[in-house]
């Protein structure tokens, strides 16, 4: 881990692992980016919203016998609300993604392949990805409302920035999800989870939970 201050407050910002480009200083919410030995402030990260999630940044858990820890958070406002995508750096240094919506989870991983573009895509439609064939669940245009912690890219922050994405869903419980806000659109896949098989630790304390 590397630790540096941000150059707009002054606080310490830490990056765990070269995969972490930019972070959300803590203090003053300024997105910094790590370029070589220096730190660059890009602007203010608005506050996130409140959405009721357990998960937290440093918190920690597993998937598939393999240690995560979560680092960052990337919080979008769909039209029926919050969707989080945290950012998971895996300790065999691989970086995924868990995805989390009004208990719904999802673990995927970035993967490389064509698509059809976002105007093309509807609703039952068939999409190969790696060898498996999806069907398209959703289609939405969400925002990129906020972020904390470390991320590996800089997400387009922003009411004004439309997110267009497509989620697909395969039998055995894959899921795929295609962000059409990047040029070539980026691929994530992966499948569904139940919360404790994921088994978390260091997650925000609930009054009755046990």
């Amino acid at each position: 881990m590397t630790e540096s201050k941000c150059p707009a407050c002054g606080a310490n910002v830490s990056f765990r692992t070269s995969i972490s480009l930019y972070s959300v200083c803590p203090y003053c919410r300024s997105l910094v980016q790590h370029k070589d030995l220096d730190l660059k402030a890009l602007g203010k990260v608005a506050q996130l919203q409140p959405d009721g999630t357990p998960l937290q940044v440093g918190a920690t858990g597993a998937y598939r016998g393999a240690a995560f820890e979560i680092v960052g958070r990337i919080q979008l406002k769909m039209p029926v609300g919050f969707w989080n995508e945290w950012a998971l750096i895996f300790a065999d240094k691989r970086q995924g993604w868990l995805g989390e919506a009004q208990g719904v989870y999802v673990v995927t991983f970035d993967v490389e392949c064509e698509v059809p573009p976002f105007t093309k895509m509807d609703l039952g439609d068939e999409v190969e990805i790696k060898g498996t064939t999806y069907h398209v669940r959703e289609k939405v245009k969400a925002h990129y409302s906020s972020a904390e912690g470390e991320l590996p890219f800089k997400p387009p922050l922003g009411l004004s920035d439309s997110a267009p994405s497509v989620d697909l869903t395969a039998p055995g419980g894959r899921f795929a999800t295609i962000d059409y806000s990047d040029k070539p659109p980026t691929v994530f896949a992966g499948e569904y989870q139940d919360y404790d098989a994921l088994a978390f630790k260091g997650v925000k304390a609930f009054e009755g939970w046990t």
